[in-house]
């Protein structure tokens, strides 16, 4: 599958190298594919975000909360195409500017033009990206969403990268996920437990 990448920050990177080994084509849509830093993203192909967009089967959008509106306006129209929504709604105070009856997921799909809006690799840091392997455990990924096909997407690249994917419902569930990730902050950073902890979904036989 081809994957656009909006941002080629650390998330957007460390989705990238994965998925690419997992034998996805990745391209990613910045501001200024000429500039010499994106050169480090080779051999994955870098063109404007608009670009992105077009050749992709499927986008990813990897902006910090900040940029997210100004990069979807570069975006354009999506075309039907699954937008997998990895930003968590942080703003001053590190606090989430979204809750209760609103989203950053659901805001996105608002800025979003024609897109089906997935929320997915927002809960956990890119180390668990990377590699997302407890030993014979799995580090757990949730997906919402509204469009059923969209969700499989997301799910499918999920477990591509070798996470336990899990589809949890509708996006409105994004108002779950980004308080999740919050708590794994809070663990990982705040509480000092390291960067490589992850969630993970038991199952009872």
């Amino acid at each position: 599958m081809k994957i656009g990448i909006i941002g080629a920050g650390q998330v957007g990177g460390a989705l990238g190298r994965g998925l690419a080994r997992a034998g996805h084509q990745v391209v990613y849509g910045v501001r200024d594919p000429q500039d010499a830093k994106h050169r480090a993203l080779e051999p994955a192909q870098v063109a404007t975000v608009r670009g992105a967009v077009e050749a992709a089967e499927a986008v990813l959008l990897t902006t910090p909360w900040g940029g997210t509106e100004a990069a979807l306006q570069a975006a354009g129209d999506f075309g039907g195409k699954p937008l997998l929504d990895a930003t968590n709604p942080i703003g001053p105070g590190f606090a989430l500017t979204h809750g209760h009856t609103d989203s950053g997921g659901e805001q996105v799909a608002r800025w979003a033009k024609n897109a089906k809006v997935v929320k997915v690799f927002n809960s956990t840091g890119l180390e668990n990206m990377v590699d997302p392997a407890y030993g014979k455990a799995r580090a757990a990924m949730f997906a919402c969403g509204d469009d059923e096909q969209a969700c499989a997407t997301a799910v499918k690249l999920a477990k591509d990268l070798g996470f336990d994917a899990v589809r949890i419902g509708a996006l409105r569930l994004a108002r779950v996920l980004e308080p999740m990730a919050m708590l794994w902050i809070n663990l990982a950073v705040v509480l000092g437990n390291g960067r490589n902890v992850a969630f993970g979904l038991l199952r009872r036989a």
